[in-house]
This record gives C-alpha cells, structure tokens and sequence, in this order.
C-alpha cells in the first residue's frame, strides 16, 4: 500500500507540495487537534442544516465559517487549496485506509457502515459547494470580468490592494486606535482621489462595494478561492467602517 504522503503528492504542484510540508512541520499536535475538532463540530452544524436552501442566511454564515476555517487549515495558500480541491474531488478513488482518515477526521464513523458514512460527507460537502456558489455568483452580478481585469493593471488599484493587506493585517487592532485611525484615513483620501479622476462615473459608497471593485482578481480556478477572498474583503470593509464611525465620533466631542 502506498504511503499517504506519496499518494497525496500527485494533486499538487511541487511549490505547494513543498509548502504544505512545511505547515505541517510546524504545526503543534495541540493545533492538529484544534483544527480536526473544528471540522468536526462545523460538519455537524451544517449536516443540521441540510434542509435549508442553500441562500439563506444561516447557512451562508455556516459556509463563511467553512471557508475561512479551510484558509487557516492551508495558510491561505491557493496552491495547497487547488491541491486540496483536487484530492477530494478523487477521494472515492483513494485507498481505504485514507478514506477512513478522511471519515475520522470530520468524526465519521468508518468502522460501521462505511457507505453510509461516506454520503453523509458527500451530501454535506455538497451543500456547501452550493452555498459557496451562492456567495460567488452573487457577489459578480453585474461585474464585467474585463473591466475587473483592466483595474488589476491601474496603478491606481496597487494603491487598494496595498490599504486592504496592510487593514487585514491589522484586524486585530482596535478601531478607535492610532493604527486603525491612520488606515482609515488613507481609506478616505484613496476614495477622494477615486471620484477625482472619475467624475462623471458614480462611485459607490458603500466601503463593501468599493473594495470588491477595486481589489484585482488573482489567476486562481477554483470559485472557494474567490469566495475566501470575499470574506476577507468583508473581515477588512467591516474594520474601516468601524474605524471611520469611531473618528467621527471623536471628531465630533473634541
């Protein structure tokens, strides 16, 4: 029987495979744990949820969670993600052993009846995909990929893209801050120069809109990788937006 780690190899590119190496080096058991028993506890949130349609809010807060829990089990890395995508889409051709690994790790049993074990996983990860669809194809409509390509080569964009790491990495800052404060006021003025050079184009105003406008598309292909992006792009517009209110506020009793 081929090890696990050799048979993994083939979904990923060598960089990726390099890196996932590397994560799982550093990863502590304690950290292992963690993460296999948020995988557990999400599946069974969903699996909850099944009836549902896959738009309504409860379930797109579940699909969030899903998302961004996949990001931290890949730091982040679309290579590892694309990686990922592939394996499952051929775990029914795996090798038992790692099939029942993949049961056990989202607290499945796999020493009863392993079939029906395998469609519950199925039917959750399913769902999820569809739910993901939802966030993905709803947040491009009415966008033209070409204009979204074109604003990815503006400078002006670099600009937006260099405000929105420098904000997602300071999420855990407080807004009222000295940090959050100088974040939101580069915000302010990048939005200012915005309806300068477009005048006769009607900017939007809410902070969400603006940066999904702005922030260029990577060359990833799979939808999860956009969808984490979105979330992201929401972790960082409700941070500005919270940083913006608390300015004014000081402003305003000063």
């Amino acid at each position: 029987m081929q090890p696990a780690e050799s048979f993994m190899r083939k979904y990923y590119t060598d960089e990726a495979w390099a890196k996932r190496a590397d994560i799982r080096k550093e990863a502590t058991p304690e950290k292992l744990e963690a993460n296999r028993d948020a995988w557990r506890q999400l599946f069974l949130k969903v699996e909850a949820v099944l009836s549902l349609n896959p738009a309504e809010e409860t379930v797109q807060l579940l699909a969030k969670e899903w998302v961004l829990l996949a990001e931290v089990s890949t730091a982040g890395d679309s290579g590892i993600q694309t990686g990922a995508i592939k394996a499952w889409k051929d775990h029914q051709n795996w090798p038992l052993s790692e099939q029942n690994a993949l049961l056990d790790r989202f607290g499945l049993d796999s020493g009863g009846d392993r079939d029906a074990s395998l469609q519950r996983l199925e039917m959750v990860g399913k769902f999820i995909g569809q739910a993901i669809g939802r966030k993905y194809y709803g947040a491009l409509v009415g966008k033209s990929v070409a204009s979204l390509d074109k604003s990815s080569a503006n400078p002006s964009s670099q600009r937006w893209v260099s405000l929105f790491r420098d904000v997602e990495a300071a999420l855990a800052e407080d807004p009222a801050g000295e940090k959050a404060q100088a974040l939101a006021a580069r915000w302010d003025q990048l939005k200012r120069d915005a309806e300068v050079q477009a005048r006769m184009t009607p900017q939007p105003n809410d902070f969400l809109e603006v940066l999904r406008s702005k922030w260029p598309p990577d060359a990833s292909v799979a939808v999860i990788h956009q969808v984490a992006r979105l979330y992201r792009i929401e972790q960082v517009s409700s941070f500005l937006a919270k940083a913006m209110a608390l300015g004014e506020e000081k402003r305003d009793s000063a």
